[in-house]
């Protein structure tokens, strides 16, 4: 990753803006929450809001992306009496 992509990246967690990312595993939609640029380690939230670190050395691509409803899928209980 260049300087610019390192700023981009802050700039879209201080925004709390989702991004596409492309791995050379896959791809998906996260939610980038802490950046560790001298361990080249990005922290994000996935759609079952579960903490997980993506190596930057592995990322092919990082997009902002528009989601249209809750970044967070986990199924939410139901209480009824």
């Amino acid at each position: 990753m260049t300087g610019e992509q390192y700023k981009e990246l802050r700039k879209w967690i201080q925004q709390k803006q989702p991004v596409k990312i492309k791995t050379i595993k896959g791809e998906a939609t996260f939610l980038p929450v802490k950046l560790y640029k001298d361990v080249k380690k990005l922290f994000v939230y996935n759609r079952n809001m579960q903490l997980i670190n993506i190596a930057l050395d592995d990322v092919v691509s990082i997009q902002p992306t528009r989601i249209y409803g809750s970044f967070d899928k986990r199924e939410q209980l139901i209480h009824t009496r």
